[in-house]
């Protein structure tokens, strides 16, 4: 069955409801179906027949639906080899390009070492004979591909396909980025922020599956954040919602990018904790990262402070653990605020690091005003450098689905 099949069937509500559960539920019984659509069961049942029968949905082995009680159902779900999707992401040093199923399994990807912040119409067209490459080496056929989902690092106005503002890729600013990706690849394509990517994915296919209420965080060079609320990213007014790394911590702190001072992206980011290493090293302190020959102090990056850290330099340690100590507090105001089921981090050099991980699990659970009713729990990416390309494709079933709601 082609896209075009796909596309047309889902601009009859009942189905499109049909398949936004499937979707974000992963597997469900016509009766749970049923339930959360307000769909009678018999109509229900000729949906499912009418789907079976293209091929997009299929039973599975798991015979139980765990959230009804009574008489066991059967479970549904989309079939994962009916349709794929690519997701790209653009980062400042390394990109991607990934093909991925329904079901989140990734078929074919391909990192490019590339310079986000070179001309960003080179960028485009080197990332779309990326995706093609991708494509062909998968041997998917391509009428069964319903889009592309692309992660940015920045605010992007998702109707338009425009990046608005970005302090790591100023140079992408008012780019469109979907007529660029559409224009090469043919295919509709759709925009997303990183981090709301990132949280999207594991949230469907990773850490966080199953949970409704979910807060991600990407720290990089920068940082950034998705909300997850019932199991749909939380845009805001303007598509904006999520950037953590801009809330302001300390009022007289370092300038950010952005033009103020404090952000919790100077104080908790790779590139805060480098900038902090070199200040550091300039005042003459004792400290491991002197021991390197010909060592250009200017180019410390947060992975040498790490593995300072690991061999006991204190310096190091300190510098690591106020970073997670910030990073926690910052954190700390949106648990209290959104009160979710689960936190997670990117897997990174400084998510990964154990006392950086436990520093800020601390500060959360210190800080956590429904802490006697539970702390959220606070966890790593299961889909490592995954989860972005994962939750992007995932954003065009959403997009998709998403069309005919008012």
């Amino acid at each position: 069955m082609s896209r075009t099949t796909l596309f047309s069937i889902v601009r009859q509500k009942n189905i499109a409801s049909v398949l936004k559960v499937l979707h974000l539920e992963r597997r469900a019984s016509r009766a749970r179906i049923s339930s959360l659509t307000g769909i009678s069961r018999s109509t229900v049942s000729n949906i499912i027949s009418k789907l079976e029968k293209l091929q997009i949905v299929e039973y599975t082995n798991e015979r139980r639906d765990p959230s009804l009680v009574g008489r066991p159902g059967v479970s549904l779900r989309l079939n994962p080899k009916a349709f794929y999707a690519l997701g790209i992401e653009i980062n400042v040093f390394t990109s991607r390009a990934m093909l991925v199923g329904l079901d989140g399994g990734v078929i074919g990807k391909q990192d490019i070492e590339l310079n986000g912040r070179s001309n960003p119409d080179q960028v485009l067209s080197i990332l779309a004979e990326v995706a093609d490459q991708v494509i062909s080496k998968s041997g998917t056929d391509r009428e069964r591909i319903i889009g592309i989902g692309v992660s940015f690092m920045g605010l992007t106005d998702h109707t338009k396909g425009i990046v608005i503002r970005s302090t790591s890729l100023p140079e992408w600013n008012r780019v469109n980025i979907v007529e660029g990706f559409q224009e090469r690849l043919a295919f509709p394509a759709y925009v997303e922020n990183n981090a709301n990517a990132m949280v999207l994915g594991e949230t469907r296919f990773g850490i966080g599956r199953g949970k409704n209420n979910v807060l991600g965080v990407a720290i990089d060079e920068g940082i950034g954040g998705g909300i997850i609320i019932n199991k749909r990213l939380y845009m805001g007014s303007h598509a904006a919602a999520g950037e953590i790394g801009h809330m302001s911590i300390v009022q007289a702190g370092p300038l950010c990018h952005c033009g103020n001072r404090g952000c919790l992206r100077t104080l908790t980011s790779e590139s805060a904790v480098e900038a902090n290493a070199i200040r550091i090293f300039k005042t003459g302190v004792k400290t491991l990262l002197r021991d390197r020959e010909h060592f250009d102090y200017m180019k410390i990056t947060v992975q040498d402070v790490i593995a300072a850290a690991r061999r006991g330099d204190t310096c190091c340690k300190d510098i690591i653990s106020e970073a997670g100590w910030y990073l926690g507090k910052g954190l700390v105001n949106l648990v209290n605020v959104l009160n979710p089921e689960m936190v997670i981090l990117n897997e990174g050099p400084l998510p990964s690091f154990e006392p950086f991980f436990e520093e800020v699990k601390k500060t959360i659970a210190e800080g956590s005003y429904a802490g006697k009713l539970g702390t959220p729990e606070l966890a790593i990416s299961a889909l490592g450098e995954d989860a972005v390309c994962v939750g992007a494709a995932s954003v065009v079933m959403d997009r998709l689905l998403a069309g005919n709601e008012k």
